[in-house]
């Protein structure tokens, strides 16, 4: 359809110039038959002028009518014929007939095509020779001139079919980018649905372990100090009841500020060496276990201090759980372009390699893989074990 609307536009595009070779070929001529020309026969004037007015009628309705290509198609044949008895009435029709060349190309297809440019060559030869009335005419002359003719419409027909090679090309071109188009829309949008549903399951393990790293080692701590309530005295009882209602307390802000996505509520008003500090008393104080902080360096503040408190917690409360260690000590150390956090004990050790799932030692790694961290874990059964994480300043 979009291949006949083009052709429709281009063969409008040419009937007003046919239209004005013709009345230019019909005065011209009407001038020669009046000076009595040897070239025109002036007993066939009322034929041209006849022929003439209907071809140019013909133009004119098509600019009007702009109709169907078929109907184009047809009046063209007729035109052409035509045509060609203009030029062997009056050589000044060559003009008109010229436009044969343009016109071919645009209406007619194939095998028609080729007809009806030779058939406009022939005509085109015998205006460039005068007619047939010339003091010129000869058929070796006519025949070097439709030689010549031809060989011209050949080229125009190469020159076309190139022309429609390239619009085929593009048409095509422009097909495929209106799919690739539409592909690269598909997956933008499947991009943005896995993104979002990356972005869920993200914020999900983050939460996860957030409720982990504060909530489950606050209530630990509740348990342990429940626990060893029950062999003490009295006075001692209700000390270490005041510590496991302490500690709910601050179990209780851990997890609102977990829901709200905030940081430790103990980095709200102290600095990470004091906040690492207390919790490392508050281990030694609810167990037997001697831990102790030290600090190396000149502290600061950096984005990443909840996160290292976090993983200082889980660390202890691993200690506390699972190690029997007598000692563990706890080093923060700060450098030029790190803060490096070490909890070292000596207690039962375990094989790392077994670690693979849960919330403790992965959601270690997974925090640090997220703020470009590392960590390090030196352990064996027996001999204690040593947890090394580092953080960019």
């Amino acid at each position: 359809m979009e291949t006949v609307t083009l052709t429709r536009s281009a063969g409008s595009a040419l009937d007003p110039i046919a239209l004005s070779m013709l009345l230019v070929s019909l005065a011209v001529s009407v001038t020669l038959a009046a000076v009595k020309a040897p070239v025109l026969d002036a007993g066939l004037v009322p034929v041209m002028v006849v022929l003439t007015l209907a071809a140019a009628a013909w133009r004119v309705w098509l600019m009007v009518r702009s109709p169907d290509i078929r109907v184009r198609r047809a009046g063209f044949w007729i035109g052409l014929l035509a045509g060609c008895l203009l030029v062997m009435i009056s050589p000044v029709y060559g003009l008109y007939a010229f436009l044969g060349y343009m016109e071919a190309p645009i209406i007619a297809r194939g095998v028609q095509r080729s007809g009806a440019t030779v058939i406009t060559a022939a005509a085109c030869a015998l205006a460039q020779i005068g007619g047939p009335r010339s003091s010129l005419w000869s058929w070796p002359l006519y025949g070097l001139l439709l030689a010549v003719n031809v060989g011209i419409a050949l080229l125009i027909m190469l020159v076309e079919r190139r022309r429609e090679r390239v619009m085929l090309d593009l048409e095509r071109t422009v097909a495929e980018l209106s799919a690739s188009e539409d592909r690269n829309v598909r997956l933008q949008d499947q991009l943005l649905a896995q993104a979002r549903d990356a972005g869920v399951q993200e914020e999900r393990a983050r939460l996860s372990r957030e409720i982990h790293d504060t909530v489950a080692q606050s209530l630990v701590g509740i348990i342990t100090q429940l626990e060893a309530a029950s062999d003490i005295t009295a006075r001692d009882h209700t000390t270490r009841l005041q510590r496991a209602g302490a500690t709910a307390r601050d179990a209780l802000g851990e997890a609102r500020r977990a829901v709200r996505a905030l940081a430790s509520p103990r980095l709200d008003d102290d600095q990470l060496p004091t906040a690492l500090a207390g919790f490392v008393r508050e281990i030694a104080e609810a167990t037997s276990i001697d831990a102790r902080f030290t600090l190396d360096g000149e502290p600061a503040p950096t984005p990443y201090d909840a996160e290292l408190l976090r993983i200082c917690q889980e660390a202890l409360t691993n200690v506390a759980k699972h190690s029997t260690a007598s000692r563990v000590m706890v080093t923060l150390g700060y450098s030029a372009d790190a803060v490096r956090l070490d909890v070292r004990d000596d207690g039962s050790g375990f094989d790392a390699a077994v670690v693979r799932s849960g919330h403790g030692l992965p959601g270690i790694r997974q925090r640090l893989a997220n703020i470009g961290g590392m960590l390090e874990i030196e352990t064996s059964e027996g001999g204690g074990c040593a947890v090394s994480a580092a953080v960019p300043r």
